[in-house]
């Protein structure tokens, strides 16, 4: 039988030599082989000391060496990392542009919620220099702990100090 060719190892019949070849074709088969293997696997130039189920794991892996090597030394967890999932931006620029919870500072308009509290023991709302209080049906306005101003049940408006109608703020 003739010397079969060959480039890469899935060339090789696995058949060949027969039987009948002659011993002067098994240097050629020999030579056939060594040239495959290295045509194959021609960046081995040592010992590989990985597994079938190692190299087996690799299979379908699309990544390039880059993509795979930017996870060299990752520690977070698969949990962590799915906190990340949705991310559009860079999460540190997005984090710097929040107020800090201490002396924000703020440019334009600030728009916050109406306050609204509900809670039925509140009987005093503190807005800083004033506060609101709830005595019986009345609503006591002070400031620096002087009640200035009275508003009942029935709308009467009781004001210390003088009154101005019509004026403006």
């Amino acid at each position: 039988m003739g010397l079969e060719t060959g480039t890469y190892l899935d060339a090789l019949v696995p058949t060949n030599p027969a039987s009948t070849d002659g011993l002067a074709q098994a240097d050629d088969h020999i030579r056939l082989l060594k040239i495959t293997l290295k045509n194959t696997l021609p960046n081995l130039s040592g010992a590989v000391n990985t597994t079938q189920a190692e190299l087996n794991v690799l299979d379908g892996i699309t990544s390039s060496t880059s993509e795979l090597n930017v996870l060299d030394g990752i520690t977070a967890t698969t949990a962590e990392l799915n906190f990340t999932d949705g991310v559009t931006s860079n999460i540190q620029t997005q984090m710097n542009t929040k107020a800090p919870l201490a002396s924000p500072t703020f440019t334009g308009t600030l728009v916050a919620p109406t306050a609204n509290i509900t809670t039925a023991n509140v009987t005093t709302v503190d807005l800083g220099d004033w506060t609101v209080t709830q005595t019986g049906s009345n609503l006591v306005f002070s400031t620096g702990g002087v009640g200035k101003m009275k508003l009942d049940a029935s709308g009467n408006l009781t004001v210390v100090g003088n009154v101005t109608g019509f004026g403006s703020i």
